[in-house]
């Protein structure tokens, strides 16, 4: 295999959080960190990993609280998708609303289009616009092994929520039609929780999700 992974709960809601790196150079992307920046530095020292970039399935809270301290330790570039700005500029009212801990952002380097990619290494992860939870929501695809990781479109049991800012029940309608039709030889790593396989998805967001 050209990339490798592995996935970890982080975070005070155990959000997935992703190391995926090129077996060649060993130069890695962090996915969506939500917490403890050094157990996550010290995972990627573990295998040999330098962190080379940070690509956020979306811009909520619970999946970028790592990201300041991680930047500043790494210098790795930081991508989110152009749709989602408002929710990064905004994250100080998004922690207020829930009752967390407010903590301030970087400036994001690159940003996340339908059909672009993620350089990791000498390989890259597709982007996949899948918006609906979030206008910016974002997939990243890597086709060998055939994995993605789609943060909180969908889930084992359930789907995203649409009620949070920007949410949109027929864009995720559309998203969820979209990863329905997807090889079953992928294995759909959410945002949180197990992961699971695209004939287990509905495509009507009727059971929302807490996330």
């Amino acid at each position: 295999m050209s990339l490798e992974h592995l996935v970890f709960p982080s975070g005070l809601l155990g959000t997935n959080t992703a190391l995926v790196w090129c077996t060649r150079t060993r130069e890695g992307v962090l996915i969506d960190p939500a917490g403890e920046p050094e157990e996550i530095l010290d995972m990627a020292l573990e295998h040999g990993v330098a962190i080379r970039g940070i690509a956020l399935t979306h811009a909520h809270f619970d999946h970028a609280a790592a990201v300041p301290l991680l930047k500043e330790l790494t210098q790795a570039d930081l991508y989110i998708h152009p749709l989602d700005l408002p929710l990064w500029e905004g994250m100080e009212g998004q922690c207020n609303h829930f009752g967390m801990p407010p903590f301030s952002l970087p400036e994001p380097d690159l940003m996340l289009e339908e059909g672009g990619t993620v350089e990791v290494g000498k390989e890259k992860l597709s982007v996949l616009h899948l918006p609906g939870h979030s206008p910016g929501s974002c997939g990243f695809l890597a086709c060998d092994p055939g994995v993605l990781f789609c943060g909180d479109v969908a889930f084992a049991h359930g789907v995203g929520r649409t009620d949070l800012w920007g949410g949109s029940d027929e864009a995720l309608r559309n998203s969820l039609v979209r990863l329905r039709g997807l090889s079953d030889t992928i294995e759909i790593i959410p945002g949180h929780g197990g992961t699971f396989r695209a004939s287990a998805i509905g495509v009507r967001p009727q059971t929302l999700n807490e996330y």
